[in-house]
C-alpha cells in the first residue's frame, strides 16, 4: 500500500513521529578545537545530541516540516523535493540525492544534522552527524507534528507562528464553506484512492489532504473509516463493499507505477452500478484530485490543499 509518503517502486519509507523531548544545552570543543553547543533530544533511535542550532540539515520524509520551521535543508530524496507546495527558490537550492540517503553523497554535503524515518539510516549514517530516527505511521496531527519538529530543531517559536498560520487559513476558508451550505462540524468525507488497479479506503494519517479536511477544516470520517483509522490507517476494498464506506463528500485520488496507469480499472468503477448508486456520487460531491498534490502532509502542503479542496466543494456545490 503506497501510504503517506512512501512506497510502491517510489522506494521511499515514511513515518511515525515520536514526541522529542528538549534537553539542557551543553559545550563540547571537537577535534578541531570548534566549539560546538547542543542539546539531547528523545528520538525512536534513544536520546540524541542535536545542534542547538542546526545549520545543515539532510532530511527525508520530513523536508516540509524542516523548511516550515525556517531551517536549511542541503539534502533531500527526490520524492520529498518533488512537493510542489514547497516554496522552490528554496527547493533548486537542495541537492536532489535520489531515491535514499547514500553514505558518500551525505557526507558531501558536511551536515550537521540529518533527520530519517528509515531505521537503516541511524547505523549507515552516524558517523557522519547526528541522526534523529523517526519512525513512519504516525497518528500525530500537522499541528502535533509541528510541535514536535519545533523541539527538535530548537524553533518552538517558529512552529507557533507556523501553526496559527494554518489555523487562520482553515478559519477562512469554513466560513466559505459554511456561507455556501457545508458545514464541516455535522459533515463526513472519506478517502479512496486507485492504487495499481486496487481500490482503498484509508483514515486521515496517509496524505491525501486528511490533514487539511480533519485537522484543518474539521470535517468528520463516517464510522466505518474511523475504524480503519484506529487501526492500520488504510484497507484494501471490493466495488461491492463501497457503500459500508460511504461518506457525504469522496475525495479520489489515483496512483499507478504501469504506464497504462489506472484508466481503465477507474472507467469501469464509474460505470458500476454500486458506484453510481453511492449519495457522494448522485449528489456530485466526488471531488477527483492529482496524487502528486495530495500525496504531502507537511503544513506547507497542507495548507495548500485546505485552499484546493475547499474551491473544489464549493465549484461542485453550486
Amino acid at each position: 500500500m503506497m501510504k503517506k509518503r512512501s512506497i510502491l517502486g517510489i522506494g521511499l519509507l515514511f513515518l511515525s513521529l515520536a514526541m522529542a523531548g528538549c534537553g539542557k544545552a551543553t559545550t563540547t570543543k571537537s577535534a578541531n578545537a570548534q566549539t560546538t553547543t547542543t542539546r539531547t533530544i528523545t528520538a525512536d533511535n534513544g536520546q540524541v545530541k542535536v545542534p542547538l542550532h542546526p545549520q545543515r540539515v539532510v532530511a527525508t520524509v520530513y523536508t516540509g516540516e524542516v523548511m516550515a520551521l525556517g531551517v536549511n535543508v542541503v539534502g533531500s530524496t527526490s520524492m520529498d523535493l518533488a512537493n510542489p507546495f514547497l516554496n522552490q527558490r528554496t527547493v533548486h537550492k537542495v541537492k536532489n540525492l535520489g531515491n535514499a540517503l547514500n553514505v558518500e553523497a551525505v557526507l558531501k554535503l558536511k551536515p550537521d544534522l540529518i533527520i530519517t524515518s528509515n531505521e537503516a539510516d541511524v547505523k549507515a549514517l552516524k558517523k557522519v552527524a547526528p541522526v534523529v530516527y523517526l519512525k513512519y505511521g504516525t497518528k500525530a496531527n500537522v499541528y502535533q507534528t509541528l510541535t514536535k519538529f519545533g523541539r527538535i530543531l530548537n524553533r518552538s517559536t517558529q512552529a507557533k507562528k507556523v501553526a496559527t498560520d494554518l489555523r487562520t487559513t482553515s478559519q477562512k476558508n469554513v466560513t466559505k464553506l459554511k456561507a455556501a451550505g457545508i458545514n464541516p462540524n455535522v459533515t463526513t468525507v472519506g478517502f479512496y484512492e486507485m492504487q495499481n488497479n486496487k481500490l482503498y479506503v484509508q483514515g486521515s494519517s496517509w496524505g491525501r489532504g486528511g490533514e487539511a479536511l480533519i485537522s484543518g477544516l474539521g470535517f468528520k470520517l463516517p464510522t466505518s473509516i474511523a475504524k480503519i483509522q484506529e487501526g492500520i490507517g488504510y484497507k484494501q476494498i471490493s466495488t461491492e463493499s463501497l457503500p459500508r464506506y460511504a461518506a457525504d463528500w469522496m475525495l479520489f485520488t489515483s496512483f499507478s507505477t504501469a504506464k497504462k496507469g489506472n484508466t481503465q480499472v477507474i472507467n469501469d468503477l464509474k460505470n458500476n452500478v454500486v458506484w453510481q448508486t453511492l449519495p457522494a456520487v448522485k449528489a456530485k460531491h466526488v471531488i477527483e484530485l492529482p496524487f502528486s498534490k495530495m500525496y504531502y502532509y507537511d503544513p506547507a502542503a497542507v495548507k495548500g490543499q485546505i485552499k484546493m479542496i475547499t474551491n473544489a466543494m464549493l465549484a461542485a456545490n453550486k
